[in-house]
C-alpha cells in the first residue's frame, strides 16, 4: 500500500471517529433540576361509583404550573377514596407550555396517594414529549395538600430532566 493510500485511510478513520464522538456528545444534554408550583384550577367528576367500601371517581382536571414547567396540563384518571380517609390515584397528564423556556407538549403518567389529612405525594413520569421538547425524559415528585376537594391539590414539584437527541 502506498504512503498516499495509507494517509487517506488514516484520515478516513479519524473523520469517522470524530463523527462518532460528536454524535455521542449530542445524544443528551446534561441533566437539569426542575422545580416550581402546581395548582389545580378545576376538576370534573365524570362518574362516581362504590366498590368494597371505596369510592371510585373517574375525573378530569386542569392544572397550572409555574417554575421550570410554565403552562397548563389537562389530566384524566381515576381517584380511589378509601373508608379510612386515604386515597390513591393514577392519571395521564398532558402538559402544554414551556420547560426551562423551551416550548412543547409533555405527557406524564401520574401516580400518587394522600393521607387522611389530604396531604398528597405523587410521582409524575414523562412518557413522551413533542415540539421542541421531543426527547425530553425525567421524573418529577410532587408534594401538595388538598385545600378544596372539589378542585384538587396545590403544592410544589421537583425533579431531574434530560433532553435527549430525538433524531
Amino acid at each position: 500500500m502506498s504512503t498516499t493510500a495509507r494517509i487517506r485511510l488514516l484520515l478516513v478513520a479519524v473523520v469517522v471517529l470524530l463523527g462518532a464522538v460528536a454524535a455521542s456528545g449530542a445524544a443528551a444534554s446534561p441533566p437539569i433540576s426542575a422545580s416550581g408550583t402546581l395548582t389545580y384550577q378545576s376538576a370534573t367528576f365524570n362518574s362516581i361509583r362504590s366498590a368494597g367500601g371505596n369510592t371510585i371517581i373517574d375525573l378530569s382536571a386542569t392544572v397550572a404550573y409555574t417554575g421550570t414547567f410554565s403552562g397548563t396540563s389537562t389530566l384524566h384518571g381515576t381517584l380511589i377514596l378509601h373508608p379510612n380517609g386515604t386515597a390513591n390515584f393514577h392519571d395521564v397528564e398532558t402538559f402544554t407550555g414551556t420547560v426551562n423556556g423551551v416550548p412543547g407538549t409533555v405527557t406524564f403518567n401520574l401516580n400518587g396517594s394522600s393521607d387522611a389529612a389530604s396531604v398528597v405525594s405523587a410521582t409524575d413520569v414523562i412518557v413522551s414529549a413533542s415540539g421542541d421538547l421531543a426527547g425530553l425524559h425525567g421524573v418529577l415528585t410532587e408534594a401538595a395538600v388538598v385545600l378544596d376537594p372539589a378542585v384538587g391539590p396545590v403544592g410544589t414539584y421537583r425533579g431531574q430532566l434530560e433532553l435527549g437527541d430525538n433524531s
